[in-house]
């Protein structure tokens, strides 16, 4: 596996990481033989979150013997020192580890939320407080929006970075990583197969990431045996892309955009309680989660209340909302189209 150090921090890295989002889906088990092949393979790096569901009970159990032989981060949603300092335990002690060795300020999507964080009892007060006491190694921040993202690069204080970038959703190249790399911070990049949707050429996709100036790991999730194994080759054979490979991904690109959702979070609040933000990424949640988990979740519910988008009066407000110019009701119409029938078909079969 090909390794890439992750700037100031030192740290050797793979260049394929391990993304912990679906490893809640197989039997538990299975997640923890499937760490552990992923370290067999060469990969190192492996991300988790407070939030993702049973990843890091089960990273903890998959490390016991083997904690030397990788990079850990993780990271949580709390924006004030107390919750910070409390996620941070708790997630040693889920870990089954000393120390973790990347703990991050998660979703910091807004600038709202990045200034909650530094302020005074903020989070990132915790997390300095949780390196010097030898918890943390080191710190940074998670965000979809490069705006945010460059603020945060600004202060100085940040690490490594985690920042969604694919061949579809190019916003950080321009600034983010130039930025990044002259402040030698590190680059860990999620969605790099846009949450599951660029997995039909997965191997072009995972080396587009990998050829940006300045990325040093990319965590694609994964939560089956021949995902880890594709995945790790990708990253073992790892050669930058062809011009005629870029080209395709171009071609690709060109067709995608103008419906691709880019998670800025921007859009209006819908009045009438459409949940856009979740429903807009609706067809990445289906393939992340499952059928199962979509119904104990009630996203059939949501995807109902789209029905409220075709006489809405106020249809064009709702599409001039996003700044990167998507009809969302439009888009939500089609996710009405295309998942409404199947939910409803499941929670019948799960009611009989």
């Amino acid at each position: 596996m090909r390794t890439r150090t992750l700037g100031r921090t030192g740290l050797e890295v793979s260049v394929i990481g391990f993304g912990g989002i679906p490893i809640r889906r197989p039997p538990h088990d299975e997640a923890v033989a499937l760490y552990r092949r992923a370290m067999d393979l060469g990969i190192t790096y492996f991300d988790c979150a407070r939030a993702y569901v049973r990843c890091e009970e089960r990273l903890g159990e998959a490390i016991r013997g083997r904690r030397d032989e990788v990079v850990i981060c993780s990271r949580d949603l709390s924006h004030t020192k107390g919750e910070m300092a409390a996620a941070i335990d708790t997630s040693l002690q889920t870990l089954g580890t000393d120390y973790v060795d990347v703990y991050q300020c998660h979703e910091l999507h807004q600038p709202e939320d990045l200034d909650e964080c530094l302020a005074p009892g903020g989070a990132f007060e915790a997390l300095d407080e949780a390196r010097d006491a030898g918890k943390v190694r080191f710190i940074g921040m998670t965000s979809h929006n490069p705006d945010v993202v460059m603020a945060g690069l600004e202060t100085g204080i940040m690490d490594v970075v985690l920042v969604m970038l694919n061949y579809v959703n190019r916003r950080m190249v321009e600034e983010v990583l130039p930025r990044a790399a002259a402040d030698n911070v590190g680059v860990a990049v999620l969605k790099p197969l846009g949450g599951c949707l660029l997995a039909a050429h997965a191997d072009l996709a995972l080396r587009w990431v990998l050829s940006q100036e300045g990325v040093h790991t990319t965590i694609p999730g994964m939560w089956r045996r021949f995902e880890v194994e594709a995945n790790a080759m990708v990253g073992r054979d790892f050669v930058p892309l062809s011009d005629d490979e870029a080209a395709v991904l171009d071609e690709m690109a060109e067709v995608r955009l103008p419906d691709c959702c880019r998670l800025c979070y921007r859009h209006h609040i819908c009045p009438h309680g459409v949940e856009i933000s979740r429903l807009m990424i609706m067809d990445v949640l289906y393939q992340r989660h499952g059928v199962a988990e979509a119904l104990e979740r009630n996203w059939d519910a949501d995807v109902a209340t789209i029905e409220r988008c075709f006489t809405c009066d106020i249809r064009d407000e709702c599409a001039a909302s996003c700044p990167f110019g998507i009809d969302i009701p439009a888009a939500l119409e089609r996710i009405y189209r295309t998942f409404g029938p199947v939910l409803a078909r499941h929670r019948e079969l799960a009611g009989k």
